[in-house]
């Protein structure tokens, strides 16, 4: 190949896998410019050589000059030499150190339609048929019309009683982050091309309930894992395309979550105020010298309480916060004992303060296991007027609360005889000690105790592994029924959800009772 002149700085030269600048010549001090021929998107291998001579090789905006990257530092460059075609048209800037020649041509290049087309088979049929559309050259403006008019995720049937179940976005500069997959994990939406669609598909079963939430464009900060992780509250919220947000009345959609209810699920029997008789709450306030601190404490008492209540059952559960608030549940119990699945029975919401007490007291704590045995349930049943049964007692809790629920039980079984716990957080362990609640069950005596566990099929360990929610709460329900006690476990199509806990409530407290009933 003939050697060509040089060209002024002020030209500009095209530059594709069709034209190559080959041998070209320049002297000290000049600069040449190529324009790159490639659309946003595009993925473009370079082909660089200069037999003598130094060059800077650098990427800069067409319209402005500015700077991006620098490719070759005076012939010293990492190879191969990659990059991907960003909005703003760029053009390759050559600049002589010392005079000299050199090649420049582009090797490859993969359109984006082509990257998504070899990049993977998608789980969601509507999805490929809308990346076939994009590689032909749409837009997804009529998919988008229908996500409008059909609400998200996207619910496709796959047959042998599961669904796909795709979640989507639209309009995010750079990322996705899913909480409340059918996972365990913080999922990461993908991004079709380079369009505004966002998505990320799952197959689940058709009992499917859960509640969700997405950030767009989580802040990339520096500090510890848990503090970058923590970043994805910044832009939590409900998603804008979902049509069954929960609750409905938020004060805003941070504060909100978006639900899916697949086609067999629990649609929450008695989770709706039916404008029936209620039942009483008073609020009181309990101190502990043990603990030292106070707080607050809701005592219920349903239809029907007071002419039954020395055979009454006692429920006692833990963070208020949640199911005194989030979810009502004295309104899933007015329901309960209006229908006759459980008898009129009094109930106490024990407020967790604030986080950091939560996580203090929840986890098999001592203290707090005397603070309710021999503070709290003296005061209720001074309150009710009435005194407590273990057989009809009932510890109730979700998450840390339901570790607490069974530990608090073990402790003091003469007190409370029941223990209700979904999601229980049984991979909790003291000083290395792996399935420490499972070891706690095998080397005590066995108590007059009977339980009712619950675990979500979304609750597995991070990244697959078996060592979440799920296999821990199987483990100690193995254990438990090697060692003789009355359990039952359900497994449901969740994950670590409020939005669920509030039907399986019901579930393990018409087991229990029914239980008790027979003893």
């Amino acid at each position: 190949m003939t050697s060509q002149s040089v060209v002024p700085s002020s030209a500009a030269r095209s530059l594709s896998p069709e034209t190559a600048a080959g041998a070209v010549a320049l002297q000290q001090g000049q600069e040449l410019l190529f324009e790159l021929q490639a659309e946003p998107g595009d993925y473009i291998q370079l082909g660089w050589s200069a037999p003598y001579g130094s060059f800077h090789l650098d990427s800069v905006e067409r319209t402005t000059g500015k700077h991006i990257r620098r490719f070759i530092s005076e012939n010293v460059g990492r190879a191969p030499f990659l990059l991907v075609a960003g909005e703003q048209p760029i053009d390759l800037k050559v600049s002589a150190v010392q005079a000299g020649q050199f090649t420049l041509s582009v090797l490859r290049k993969v359109a984006v339609s082509e990257q998504v087309s070899s990049q993977k088979e998608y789980l969601s049929p509507r999805i490929a048929k809308l990346a076939e559309h994009l590689k032909t050259g749409g837009t997804p403006d009529d998919f988008w019309s229908e996500v409008v008019e059909t609400g998200t995720p996207l619910v496709e049937d796959q047959g042998n009683g599961n669904s796909i179940l795709t979640f989507l976005a639209k309009d995010a500069k750079n990322a996705v982050r899913l909480l409340g997959a059918p996972t365990s994990n913080h999922e990461e939406l993908d991004r079709l091309g380079i369009s505004d669609v966002w998505f990320k598909s799952f197959v689940v079963p058709n009992t499917t309930r859960l509640s969700y939430q997405l950030a767009k464009d989580v802040p990339q900060i520096t500090g510890s894992w848990i503090e970058r992780r923590r970043a994805i509250l910044a832009t939590l919220s409900a998603d804008p395309f979902n049509k069954y947000p929960w609750p409905s009345d938020a004060i805003d959609p941070y504060n909100q979550h978006s639900t899916v209810l697949l086609p067999k699920a629990d649609k929450g029997r008695f989770l709706q105020d039916r404008g029936g008789a209620k039942g009483s709450l008073t609020k009181h306030v309990i101190e502990s010298r043990i603990l030292e601190n106070k707080r607050n404490i809701w005592i219920y008492r349903s239809v029907g309480y007071e002419v039954s209540k020395e055979t009454a059952p006692l429920l006692l559960m833990f963070d208020a916060e949640h199911y005194n608030g989030r979810i009502s549940v004295p309104t899933i119990l007015d329901n309960m004992v209006a229908e006759g699945v459980i008898p009129p029975l009094a109930a106490v919401f024990i407020s967790h303060i604030d986080g950091k007490t939560r996580s203090r007291e929840l986890p098999n704590n001592a203290d707090f296991a005397q603070f309710m045995a021999k503070t709290l349930l003296p005061f209720v049943e001074e309150e009710l007027g009435a005194p407590s049964s273990p057989d009809r007692t009932i510890l109730a809790g979700s998450s840390y609360g339901g570790l607490a629920s069974i530990t608090v039980a073990l402790r003091y079984p003469q007190q409370f005889g029941n223990v209700l716990s979904m999601s229980g957080s049984y991979w909790y362990s003291e000083e290395g000690d792996e399935n420490y609640v499972a070891q706690l069950i095998a080397s005590k005596p066995k108590q007059d105790l009977s339980f009712f566990l619950s675990a979500g099929l979304f609750e597995k360990g991070v990244g697959g592994r078996d060592r979440g929610i799920l296999y821990s709460n199987q483990h100690v329900r193995d254990v438990l029924i090697a060692k003789g006690y009355p359990v039952q476990m359900r497994t449901y199509a969740a994950g670590h959800d409020l939005f669920s806990w509030q039907t399986i409530l019901s579930d393990g407290l018409i087991y229990l009772l029914g239980n008790a009933a027979r003893k």
